[in-house]
């Protein structure tokens, strides 16, 4: 099997079991440079040893736990689930992960630079990184909402496959319902003439196949589509019409970053979201749920205001 075949053939798995695009994207990049790495090394050493200097030599290199750990799943993934064999424990260096405190913008500093944001090539990346903010979204989850997903009448969002496969509801803000609107108005201009020139509408696994009828359907339509049709990443010989691109909103932040002087990124309007709601006292548990986390504990690490109620002690006045 070359090195074409073998990325192939993981792609193939991972779609049958509706992996996230991202994931796909990140596992098939892995892949590579791990085939390519094996290539350098002796026939005669075992998956297990292969890996462990794979993996060795990315801790050599000072690369985070994160990254680490994605090489680890992508490679595990190909022998477990790709070529079928049962891996034995695999003892590799392995970079530590770091307890970083997430870095969330005040409120002040969070509007400055939500203000700052301007759209860009005929996109509404001021909106987007509103709803980032005002709902705690990933990038990705904002930038892939279908007009489905938007209850206006019970200001409700569904976030369809997010990170973990659990969709939740959030609430939408009601200072941004007549941005949202209009943006679906503009979504429905687009979706009509997709639908006079029959280009059908992205659909994710299968659903194209089973239910042809929802490629031209308003419902299933993107909410910030992309101005120009492209390959369907799942059938490069279709065109499709796809969402925006994250791309688009890292540019747009990066640019009012440099504008305002406002050190932050796209994701940390998600921790702001998690700290700013914790606190003014809103439940945990609500927002953990609001956020799709696993567990109460990672929600907790945006709370911050517990630690600064403690008084230093060089403030205590001493009375003699």
């Amino acid at each position: 099997m070359n090195n074409k075949e073998a990325i192939n053939k993981a792609i193939d798995v991972m779609r049958r079991q509706h992996k996230s695009d991202s994931t796909i994207n990140t596992y098939s990049h892995w892949l590579r440079h791990y085939i390519f790495a094996v290539r350098q090394m002796p026939n005669s050493l075992t998956s297990e040893l292969k890996m462990e200097r794979f993996l060795t030599e990315l801790a050599r290199r000072d690369v985070s736990a994160s990254t680490q750990n994605q090489a680890f799943n992508a490679i595990r993934f190909f022998y477990v689930d790709v070529l079928g064999v049962k891996l034995k424990d695999v003892d590799a260096l392995r970079a530590t992960r770091p307890a970083h405190q997430r870095n969330a913008p005040s409120e002040r500093d969070t509007r400055t630079l939500l203000s700052a944001v301007h759209d860009g090539g005929g996109y509404p990346s001021n909106l987007i990184v509103n709803l980032m903010y005002g709902c705690g979204l990933r990038t990705g989850e904002a930038v892939s909402i279908r007009i489905k997903d938007l209850d206006l009448a019970q200001s409700k969002l569904v976030i369809r496959e997010p990170k973990f496969g659990h969709d939740r509801t959030v609430r939408l803000p009601c200072s941004l319902m007549s941005r949202i609107e209009q943006q679906i108005e503009y979504a429905r201009i687009v979706w009509k003439k997709d639908k006079q020139q029959r280009l059908p509408i992205q659909l994710p696994h299968q659903l194209a196949k089973k239910y042809p009828e929802y490629e031209f359907s308003f419902q299933w339509a993107w909410f910030t589509p992309l101005k120009y049709q492209c390959t369907d990443p799942h059938q490069p010989s279709r065109m499709v019409r796809w969402h925006m691109l994250s791309d688009t909103i890292q540019r747009a932040v990066k640019r009012a970053r440099r504008l305002t002087g406002i050190m932050a990124v796209p994701h940390e309007l998600r921790h702001a979201y998690g700290t700013h709601c914790l606190n003014r006292g809103e439940n945990p548990r609500a927002i953990q749920m609001a956020m799709g986390h696993k567990s109460l504990e990672t929600t907790m690490g945006y709370l911050h205001a517990e630690a600064m109620s403690v008084r230093s002690p060089i403030d205590v006045t001493v009375n003699v």
